[in-house]
């Protein structure tokens, strides 16, 4: 008798493990999978990014905007400014508005939108205070998580390479975006066409080992938000 042999695991069973974890916790903190289902996959596009004529700081500041749009954190109090010799990221409990910076070389529009995405996911987090599954060791993992999360997984991955500040590897980047594509029930193509060439072949194989893990898929579809989610409110910062 021939037997249908499984596909081969893209990721080793606690690296996928921790994604679902981590994915089923955004969702509880994030609104619950219904809010979810309004997440847009953003993409290098002019329907998602359609300023065009600006140079310098200019440009830069409404790639930023328009990433905390996407990201649903449009009334959160912050600002992006070149970074100084003495570059800050203020977040958290510090009671000042967070000033998110670039460097003045960093004129790349797909690194841009990654690095604001992963600054806006930790500053999202960092409101949360239900813990990261697998503890505060894993907190800079879980901020990638979220950026792809909110949506801007193409972004994320393709800067990885060139970004060596990633915990997350290629690989683990890619299958949390196809996740996110299969969550959400969007076509993986709708992201393929987007990935730099090396990545398509991750994102099919990751889906393709994913459709094995449709109940763990039916739990994160069930989630529904914290139930201390509707009392809270935008940080209180002042300048």
């Amino acid at each position: 008798m021939l037997l249908r042999s499984k596909p081969k695991s893209f990721l080793d069973a606690a690296r996928r493990d921790w994604q679902f974890a981590c994915y089923g916790w955004l969702l509880r903190n994030g609104g619950g999978y219904a809010k979810f289902l309004d997440t847009t996959l953003v993409l290098p596009t002019l329907e998602h990014f359609p300023d065009r004529g600006m140079k310098g700081h200019a440009a830069v500041a409404a790639i930023f905007r328009r990433v905390r749009d996407h990201a649903g954190m449009a009334e959160w109090p912050c600002t992006v400014e070149p970074a100084s010799d003495t570059p800050r990221v203020e977040t958290g409990d510090s009671g000042r508005i967070p000033v998110f910076t670039y460097p003045r070389e960093m004129l790349d529009p797909v690194a841009l939108v990654a690095t604001f995405a992963r600054d806006l996911a930790r500053y999202l987090i960092l409101t949360i205070d239900d813990p990261v599954p697998g503890g505060e060791a894993l907190n800079e993992p879980a901020f990638e998580m979220a950026a792809i999360y909110m949506g801007f997984g193409v972004f994320v991955a393709n800067s990885a390479l060139r970004d060596v500040r990633y915990e997350l590897n290629e690989g683990e980047l890619v299958h949390a975006l196809a996740m996110f594509c299969l969550l959400r029930m969007l076509p993986a193509e709708s992201a393929d066409e987007y990935l730099n060439p090396h990545l398509r072949k991750y994102l099919r194989l990751a889906v393709r080992d994913l459709a094995q893990h449709e109940i763990s898929f039916e739990k994160l579809r069930a989630t529904a938000p914290d139930t201390g989610l509707a009392e809270r409110t935008l940080p209180a910062l002042t300048r």
